[in-house]
């Protein structure tokens, strides 16, 4: 089966937003393939990865500084499935990597409020 490409996992990951998160969120992709088996530690939560993943930070309310309600998307680039973990806590608390880009920006959420461009 073909893997997902890095536009089709930002696919899947949009089509997962609540309205909320649509209208006034950021969404940011990860394209690092993440390798099956591997553990990941989001926030306080740890994941296995059960096939080749990539990763996705849904922040629904990117100007509120410090923790606050968001989730991270564990996207099977083979299954297809989609697994959502909740979270408070960003992955970029120390800096965004460079394979971090932002995939969506609500149109209520501010330019300033943003960790990386698109």
């Amino acid at each position: 089966m073909r893997l997902l490409s890095w536009t089709e996992v930002a696919e899947r990951a949009l089509a997962t937003l609540s309205k909320q998160e649509r209208e006034s969120g950021a969404v940011y992709l990860d394209e690092t393939e993440i390798a099956a088996g591997t553990e990941l530690a989001l926030d306080a939560h740890r994941v296995i990865s059960t096939g080749p993943s990539a990763l996705v930070f849904v922040d629904p309310t990117p100007s509120v500084n410090w923790g606050h309600a968001c989730r991270y998307l564990l996207v099977d680039r083979q299954t297809r499935e989609v697994q959502s973990i909740l979270a408070q806590f960003p992955p970029f608390l120390r800096g965004a990597p460079p394979t971090l880009r932002l995939i969506w920006k609500g149109e209520n959420a501010p330019d300033w409020a943003m960790a990386v461009r698109r």
